[in-house]
């Protein structure tokens, strides 16, 4: 008899456990989320949004990403005539319907800021922008690793992924920042990370025909591309083009944002409609150099920007961009 009630209660235990081991696969993170939105702004000194920017943070959150980045440009300034006033007008709608709304989600919020937010040539834009963010710091969920010279360059870990955001809000980047970068890089933190990505407003290359000219991509792109990859950079998330485009350099991958704002732009020698997008990019958690991108064009039901039909590679005046062959193969 009670060998029987032994066998009984063994037999319900093992059910027990298998009944609950799909739940808990379920609960075994495979991937990161990361969201990447960019060029919000309008017109300058613009307070109010385009539609499709309330449209993409409401996609995110339905999609809840493990963080949202912004590759600059969250306000419309670098213009003379606006008074302080008008640009602190701007800060406070963008922290009233943008931050404030990413904030209620939980979702922590890493950014860099843009020549419209803070212009290396604007001195006026430059201190608003940090007397805002300074102001706004605490809230941003962020695991800081080095937050001296926040919000212009700082570094970040989150999900076991190094983060820096540095001040390329102009197309010459300081001495001092790249000094910078390269002891965080260095660092044992960001040694041990799964990934190191870079979040900075201006990109090497340029891909669209208005910004085809020096002082709107990074000077001395291929000495900066060499820098990136000698320190361990995996990838470059840019904004200022408004055109969505995945592309390399070496082994540094790089991502060309979208705008969500005003003002989408078609790729050089592409005569396609040019379309606002934003992206997620998925980690795998075991293996995250081989990141995913899935690029959404907002307030269209989930449809996507289709990497079979973006173009091999596109020309610009400082040199070409190819299209990411390791999204390619996956």
């Amino acid at each position: 008899m009670k060998a029987v009630t032994f066998i009984t209660l063994l037999l319900i235990m093992l059910v027990c456990l298998s009944s609950q081991k799909p739940y808990q696969d379920k609960k075994i993170k495979k991937t990161i989320k990361i969201a990447v939105i960019s060029d919000l702004n309008s017109s300058y000194g613009a307070t109010a949004y385009h539609p499709d920017v309330y449209a993409t943070l409401k996609e995110l959150e339905n999609i809840k990403p493990d963080i949202i980045l912004c590759a600059g440009d969250m306000i419309a300034g670098q213009k003379a005539s606006l008074t302080t006033a008008q640009t602190q007008a701007m800060w406070n709608s963008f922290d009233n319907n943008i931050l404030k709304p990413i904030q209620r989600t939980k979702v922590p919020f890493g950014f860099t800021v843009g020549n419209h937010d803070a212009s290396p040539s604007y001195l006026q834009d430059r201190e608003l922008a940090q007397q805002f963010w300074k102001s706004k710091q605490k809230q941003l969920g962020l695991n800081f690793i080095d937050q001296s010279h926040f919000p212009f360059y700082y570094s970040y870990q989150q999900n076991g992924i190094f983060f820096i955001s540095w001040d390329a809000a102009g197309s010459k980047v300081n001495q001092e920042v790249f000094n910078w970068m390269e002891k965080q890089l260095q660092s044992k933190a960001a040694k041990k990370a799964k990934l190191r990505i870079l979040l900075g407003h201006l990109p090497l290359y340029a891909i669209v025909a208005s910004k085809n000219k020096p002082g709107e991509v990074l000077a001395n792109n291929e000495k900066t591309a060499n820098f990136f990859e000698q320190n361990g950079i995996d990838l470059y998330i840019s904004g200022h083009q408004h055109a969505y485009y995945p592309s390399f350099a070496k082994k540094l991958r790089l991502l060309n944002t979208g705008c969500v704002g005003e003002g989408p732009r078609p790729l050089l020698g592409d005569h396609r409609p040019a379309t606002r997008a934003y992206t997620m990019i998925e980690v795998p958690v075991n293996e995250a150099k081989k990141f995913s991108y899935q690029t959404f064009i907002p307030n269209t039901n989930g449809s996507t920007i289709e990497f079979s039909k973006l173009p091999d590679s596109v020309v610009g005046f400082n040199g070409i961009s190819k299209k990411d062959v390791a999204l390619g193969r996956q």
